[in-house]
């Protein structure tokens, strides 16, 4: 009897013993798993509130970026906006000094309009034009628009003298390196055409610009000269023949009267007489009978020769085409 409690005794110490050995563990491992989770609660609290400071500096700087980009574009603009202001009054410098140069060779009407012919104004067309540009204007070359202007100038080609001796494989280089969109332009011609902006020699230019097309030779036919686009566009005119709304004292509807009696273009009111323009005026009614057609004929032969800059001059002396 003793012996079977001693027994049981010895057993239950045994068990319980075992029972405390196999729950130490357990209980120092839930210990530990609880430290491990609450650090990585911390470092996650820590984390997310450092992702969310750097999300509101980055979005702090793409704001200020933004704004940036902003006030670059509107630089820009204005820059632009300065360039054409700057192109203008170099055209309204021309002109003035055209009208200074020739002030003594021309004789006045009654009404203060300059006499002569047509061909005793000077210089002539494209002499004319040459004068409305400075020498950092890049854009009169073929084949060369604002962007590529830039990439030159940004690159130390600043005047027609500089692109004119700069070889093609350092204009190819260029565009090569200003991506996709630039590689596909020819420079070949820009040297020629530079060359002759920097001597002056316009006509010369504006007769290889017709055979080209963007820069590069062209076997079709004779193309608009980008010089002549350019500088009729800076003087307010247009290049289309058969606008002859170019002519002071010509609107709309006068334009419509003339076309309707077979005068269509430059060419055929430079032919027309005086006489036959007043007479389809006449008969148009009262409200076209107070028009002067004296001078249409003259203005209309400087456009049909363009000789811009010698009708922008001679249009400043006139009073609704009088």
């Amino acid at each position: 009897m003793f012996t079977g409690n001693l027994l049981l005794h010895i057993e239950t110490n045994c068990w319980l013993w075992w029972l405390l050995g196999s729950l130490l563990p357990l209980l120092l491992g839930i210990a530990i798993g609880y430290l491990l989770f609450s650090k990585y609660r911390r470092l996650a609290a820590e984390l997310e509130a450092e992702r969310n400071q750097l999300k509101g500096e980055v979005a702090e700087w793409e704001k200020n970026y933004m704004s940036l980009k902003y006030q670059l574009d509107e630089c820009q603009k204005e820059r632009d906006r300065m360039k054409i202001s700057l192109q203008s009054c170099e055209a309204d410098k021309a002109v003035l000094q055209f009208k200074l140069d020739h002030s003594h060779d021309h004789d006045h009407d009654a009404h203060g309009i300059v006499a002569g012919s047509v061909a005793a104004l000077a210089p002539k067309g494209a002499a004319g034009l040459g004068a409305l540009f400075t020498s950092d204007n890049l854009q009169i070359i073929e084949g060369i628009g604002p962007k590529i202007e830039e990439l030159l100038h940004a690159a130390g080609i600043n005047t027609w003298a500089d692109l004119a001796k700069a070889d093609f494989d350092r204009l190819r280089q260029i565009l090569d390196e200003a991506g996709p969109s630039y590689r596909i332009h020819n420079p070949g011609t820009w040297g020629q055409q530079a060359a002759l902006a920097a001597a002056g020699k316009w006509d010369e230019l504006i007769t290889l610009q017709k055979a080209l097309d963007a820069g590069e030779d062209t076997d079709g036919g004779e193309s608009d000269s980008k010089l002549e686009k350019m500088a009729v566009k800076l003087l307010g005119f247009s290049m289309n023949p058969s606008d002859l709304k170019v002519v002071e004292g010509i609107g709309p509807k006068i334009e419509e009267l003339l076309k309707a009696d077979g005068i269509h273009n430059w060419s055929d009111l430079a032919a027309a007489s005086a006489d036959r323009i007043q007479a389809v005026l006449d008969a148009a009614g009262d409200n076209f009978r107070l028009a002067n057609p004296g001078t249409w004929p003259r203005q209309a032969a400087m456009a049909a020769a363009g000789e811009w800059v010698e009708l922008k001059a001679y249009q400043n002396e006139l009073q609704g085409g009088k």
